[in-house]
């Protein structure tokens, strides 16, 4: 019966697969197990008759180590940005002013932002075509002012 090989290119090419499901899926664990199977192809170059079954144990220890430390490095030092409201596109509507385009109803009406519909919702009874101004977001509804 022929007996399983890795060699240090089988961990090379895994690397470049975990890197293209990281870029496929990003959650930043991926990234941290394609370093991990880096450095087990750097093992195996090394030491090529080390069997597969410590090879995968080795992998799966690194990978563990290096998806903790990865995560609680990113967790203490989060990447920043320049966009304070990225990803929360709502929150760059508040403060300008838009025409509702559907009467307010049980406090509830619509806005069209650039081509999108959104929901609206405030304590005034308001008509289509009256001028409101955007002064909150509360997830998937903007929170309006008469203006």
């Amino acid at each position: 019966m022929n007996e399983l090989t890795l060699n240090h290119w089988t961990w090379f090419v895994i690397a470049l697969v975990l890197l293209v499901l990281e870029i496929a899926l990003p959650g930043v664990v991926f990234l941290w197990m394609a370093m991990a199977s880096v450095i087990v192809g750097g093992v195996v170059f090394f030491a090529p008759d080390l069997g597969w079954e410590g090879q995968l144990i080795i992998f799966a220890v690194l990978s563990i180590i290096s998806v903790y430390v990865g995560r609680t490095f990113l967790r203490r030092n989060p990447i920043e940005t320049d966009d304070q409201n990225l990803n929360q596109r709502g929150r760059s509507f508040v403060g300008q002013t838009y025409k509702l385009i559907a009467d307010m109803d049980n406090g509830r009406g619509k806005v069209r932002i650039g081509d999108t519909n959104w929901t609206v919702e405030g304590d005034f009874d308001g008509l289509a075509g009256d001028k409101v101004k955007v002064v909150d977001v509360d997830v998937t509804y903007l929170i309006v002012e008469p203006v």
